[in-house]
């Protein structure tokens, strides 16, 4: 995603609310940093965050994933079509803005605040795309959203996979629901879901361990 804030766009990096694989099983930090922040920086600075940057666990692919790493990444492509919503709607966040002494400002009022305050509050504002998640002067992300409910690998991965299997159909189930009602030709999607669906009833779940699909 690309956020202009007074002409300069950046390239938002985030992992826990992506809707992806990739980003939502590397989600387990409470604070990331994000290049080309919001402060002008020295090229000290930028090669020190850059360092930072490629010291981060981003993970990788494991061609020796078990069968549950492989349902649990299947899950994470569609868990919104039958986890509950994450983060939950009008939390708040007020204790823990509070407890990293963060101050909330509008993105049109941000600029012109003080970077710390006289109490000692380092102001940040709130990046739409991912409520619960702010951004302060230096570029810094703080993700304050619940790790209760959190779609990701490590809560996950603790479910037998016998409910994996079951969560998995149920998403697909509700998105063809979704597709079908689509004013769009969905044709072709709903035909690829509908066989992928197929391997996921009882009687195919020895087939899973063999899946391979983009769904």
């Amino acid at each position: 995603m690309i956020e202009t804030l007074d002409g300069i766009e950046e390239e938002l990096l985030l992992d826990q609310g992506s809707q992806s694989d990739c980003q939502d099983m590397m989600d387990d930090s409470s604070s990331f940093s994000i290049s080309n922040g919001i402060a002008s920086q020295t090229d000290v600075e930028v090669d020190q965050e850059d360092k930072v940057n490629d010291e981060m666990d981003m993970g990788q692919f494991n061609k020796e994933r078990t069968v549950t790493d492989e349902l649990v990444a299947k899950l994470l492509c569609r868990w919104w079509y039958v986890l509950p919503e994450w983060p939950p709607k009008n939390f708040n966040y007020q204790a823990q803005l509070e407890a990293r002494k963060l101050k909330v400002y509008k993105v049109e009022e941000f600029e012109d605040a003080e970077n710390v305050d006289l109490r000692g509050y380092t102001k940040v504002y709130q990046i739409s795309a991912f409520p619960g998640v702010y951004r302060d002067f230096t570029g810094k992300a703080h993700d304050l959203r619940p790790m209760e409910g959190r779609p990701c690998y490590s809560n996950l991965v603790k479910l037998s996979q016998s409910k994996l299997v079951e969560l998995i159909q149920t998403a697909i189930e509700t998105q063809l629901e979704i597709l079908k009602a689509s004013s769009h030709d969905e044709s072709e999607t709903i035909k690829t879901l509908q066989e992928v669906n197929f391997l996921y009833m009882p009687c195919n779940k020895q087939e899973l361990g063999t899946l391979q699909t983009n769904f």
